[in-house]
């Protein structure tokens, strides 16, 4: 176990260790705010904060996902060897499928199709579990919100007082300890998340890594022994708290007035692969208000405001290959421009015999996911798009702020002639992330002499 000798002396400095960390590559959790055993951590503005006394354990630093991470170890633990293109980019799966709710009360409060509501709802009533760790919606009045906070749900009222809530930077994890006097426990988050879980997991449960670390071991059995399933949102990145809102005030809006974001309101990806694109596709969206206002505007443009750095490195490429199962939207289309239904990635049997269950039942209606469509065109597409410091990586090291290269914005060929949807969809965004923001942020961090999540 020598590979993990350098952690440890590194921990040895407490919180200044993790400040290394913090500093450009912190997913903001949560667990180090829960790992502390002076509770000297507090999640400020989701920023890891030392409010007090440093005892220099070093359980902070070693805890932390993006310090290191035993990536081969968990997947020995769970989940396999990795063969296949498909397994290599979304796990290895018992399932893949597309499904909704139909569940009406679900289906109309949850965001789209509803899946992850309706499984958590149907575990709670088969007791599967008896508490689940999510998120909720702090603003109830309005038709989506994009301020959450972590909740603990114990039946299918709490569990839709959490729906809608929409993936945004959350310290989730500093809420573990709220699950102590729970037997069996789900837990739903985005990729950090769940590496933060597995993590605690494997280090408690793996001997080997148990004798290394044995106080965080220690930690661990009160924080994560009662966890059983862990739920992944998946994620291509996600906006610092309230920064949805600087982009709202930019056109005169508030949240208040909007009844879709990043939906299908302007040119689709498909069409801009089609017509000839830019490489913005990826950090475009788009608004509608009640009033029937339209606005479409670039992340790139507020990126100083809404886009940390720590999504950058995040090594999870939408779908969090270590979750029990992985619940998203890309890949959810059968067929162009249909919407309304999420794509399951399910690779714990017994999640999938939950299913199951729930579509036997008329609960869920599971429909094939549309794998091959375009296999070959997304493959050439792939080639054309670059691997690149568009995003300034470099200079945001250097200075703090982003400075977009005006590279991002030029036209590029496309020869994509079909249309790509379902899996192939996926695979060609997850090429997008890998391409334009985690290879170029590491190599930035490297370069710099910065740190670098190490998974091992």
């Amino acid at each position: 176990m020598q590979e993990y000798q350098k952690y440890i002396d590194t921990s040895k400095d407490g919180f200044k260790a993790l400040e290394t960390v913090i500093a450009f590559s912190c997913s903001r959790c949560g667990l180090c705010a829960a790992i502390c055993p002076k509770q000297s951590i507090e999640m400020r503005d989701a920023v890891p904060t030392l409010v007090g006394d440093c005892n220099n354990c070093g359980l902070c630093y070693l805890a932390c996902p993006r310090s290191f991470f035993p990536l081969s170890r968990v997947k020995q633990r769970w989940f396999g060897p990795e063969s296949t293109e498909v397994e290599q980019r979304v796990g290895c799966c018992v399932d893949a499928f597309t499904s909704r709710s139909l569940d009406d009360e679900i289906f109309e409060t949850a965001a789209t199709g509803g899946t992850t509501s309706a499984l958590l709802c149907h575990m709670l009533e088969t007791h599967m579990v008896d508490a689940v760790l999510h998120l909720e919606s702090i603003h109830k009045d309005r038709f989506l919100c994009h301020h959450a906070q972590p909740r603990v749900s114990t039946t299918r009222v709490e569990v839709l007082a959490g729906a809608k809530s929409k993936n945004q930077i959350n310290p989730i994890l500093h809420e573990l300890k709220k699950l102590e006097g729970y037997e069996r426990c789900a837990v739903v988050g985005l990729s950090c998340h769940v590496d933060g879980i597995r993590k605690l997991q494997v280090i408690r449960e793996d001997s080997e890594l148990r004798s290394v670390f044995k106080g965080l071991a220690g930690v661990a059995d009160r924080l994560v022994k009662n966890v059983a399933y862990v739920i992944g949102i998946n994620c291509f990145s996600n906006t610092k708290p309230g920064a949805i809102d600087t982009i709202y005030q930019s056109f005169g809006i508030t949240e208040a007035d909007v009844i879709k974001h990043a939906e299908d309101t302007k040119k689709t990806l498909y069409q801009k692969l089609n017509e000839g694109k830019t490489f913005t596709w990826f950090v475009q969206d788009n608004i509608v208000t009640k009033q029937g206002q339209e606005f479409t505007f670039n992340y790139t443009d507020y990126m100083d405001t809404t886009i940390p750095m720590g999504c950058m490195v995040c090594p999870s490429f939408i779908v969090c290959k270590e979750a029990d199962v992985s619940i998203g939207i890309t890949a959810g289309e059968t067929k162009l421009r249909e919407f309304g239904y999420n794509s399951i990635f399910v690779r714990n049997p017994e999640i999938a015999d939950a299913l199951n269950a729930m579509a036997d039942k008329g609960m869920l209606l599971k429909r094939p996911m549309c794998l091959s469509k375009a296999k070959l065109v997304r493959k050439f597409v792939e080639k054309v798009i670059p691997t690149k410091d568009m995003l300034g990586f470099k200079g945001y090291i250097e200075t703090g702020t982003w400075n977009p290269s005006d590279d991002i914005f030029k036209r590029g060929g496309s020869a994509q002639s079909g249309k790509i949807y379902g899996l192939q969809r996926l695979l060609l965004a997850q090429t997008v992330k890998k391409n334009i923001m985690y290879t170029p942020a590491r190599k930035a961090l490297q370069a710099a002499g910065k740190h670098v999540p190490e998974y091992l």
